[in-house]
C-alpha cells in the first residue's frame, strides 16, 4: 500500500502553516477596518474572518474539492521560514507536502490511467556508486545485478508497461516530464526534491515515494518497490 504514515500529523502541520500565514493579512484587514472607522469589534471580526477563509481554502484543497495547490504552497513556505529558525525538525515541511499530496492523490484513484500515460521517475542516487554504466541516459543498460534497486524498478516497469526515467537533478526531471508528458507520475526522491517536484508538476497526478538513506543522503539510496507497485495497481487500468 502507498505509505501514508503520519498523515494526521501532516494535516495538522498543513493547517498550522496556513494559520501562521494568515496572521499577517488578518492584521492588515483589522487595521484597514479600524482606519475606516468600523470600530474594534467589527475590525476584529474582519481579521478573524480572514483567518477562517484561509482555513476553509485549505480544507477545500485537502478534501479534493479544489485542485489548485496554492494552499499547500502557502503552508509549505511558511513552515520553511520557521524551519530556518529551527522551529521544526529537518525536512518536516517537505514531508508534509509529500504526505498531503499522496492523500489527495488517493482521492483521485477512481480515475484510471493507461500504462502509456504513467511515468516512474527516480533519482540517479539509487544507482550503486561503483557501477561503471551511466544509466541516466539509458536505464536499459542496467545489468540488474541486484547491487542497487534500479534492476527491480525496471522489472516493475516491464511488468506494468510504463515509462521509466532516471533524473540527475531537478532540471533533468523537468525535462523528462516535458518530453514524456505523463498524466500520472510515480516519483522517487529525497524530501527536498520530491516536495519541490510535486509542487512544480501540478496539475499532473503525482504519487511521491521517499527514498531510503541507508548510506546517508544522495549516496547509494534505496527505495521500497512495493510502494510503487501498490500505486500502479491502484491507478492503472
Amino acid at each position: 500500500m502507498i505509505n501514508l504514515k503520519n498523515t494526521k500529523k501532516a494535516g495538522l502541520l498543513f493547517h498550522t502553516g496556513l494559520l501562521l500565514f494568515s496572521i499577517a493579512p488578518a492584521l492588515i484587514a483589522l487595521l484597514l477596518l479600524l482606519v475606516a472607522g468600523t470600530g474594534f469589534a467589527i475590525s476584529s471580526a474582519g481579521g478573524l474572518l480572514t483567518i477562517l477563509l484561509v482555513q476553509i481554502y485549505g480544507l477545500l484543497y485537502e478534501k479534493g474539492i479544489m485542485d489548485n495547490p496554492i494552499p499547500l504552497r502557502l503552508s509549505f513556505w511558511t513552515l520553511k521560514a520557521l524551519q530556518s529558525v529551527h522551529a521544526f525538525a529537518r525536512h518536516t515541511p517537505e514531508k508534509m507536502v509529500v504526505a498531503m499530496n499522496n492523500r489527495k492523490a488517493l482521492s483521485e484513484a477512481g480515475r484510471k490511467f493507461s500504462s502509456e500515460e504513467a511515468l516512474i521517475l527516480v533519482p540517479h542516487c539509487l544507482q550503486n556508486h561503483e557501477c561503471p554504466i551511466r544509466l541516466t541516459f539509458n536505464p536499459d543498460s542496467c545489468e540488474r545485478c541486484g547491487k542497487c534497486p534500479i534492476g527491480s524498478l525496471l522489472d516493475v516497469r516491464d511488468r506494468f508497461g510504463t515509462h521509466f526515467a532516471i533524473a540527475s537533478g531537478g532540471t533533468s526531471a523537468r525535462r523528462i516530464v516535458e518530453k514524456t508528458a505523463p498524466a500520472l507520475i510515480i516519483a522517487v526522491a529525497c524530501p527536498i526534491d520530491l516536495s519541490l517536484g510535486i509542487l512544480d508538476v501540478h496539475p499532473i497526478t503525482t504519487v511521491g515515494v521517499l527514498n531510503e538513506w541507508r548510506n546517508g543522503p544522495c549516496f547509494d539510496t534505496w527505495v521500497n518497490t512495493e510502494e510503487l507497485e501498490a500505486a500502479l495497481e491502484l491507478f492503472l487500468y
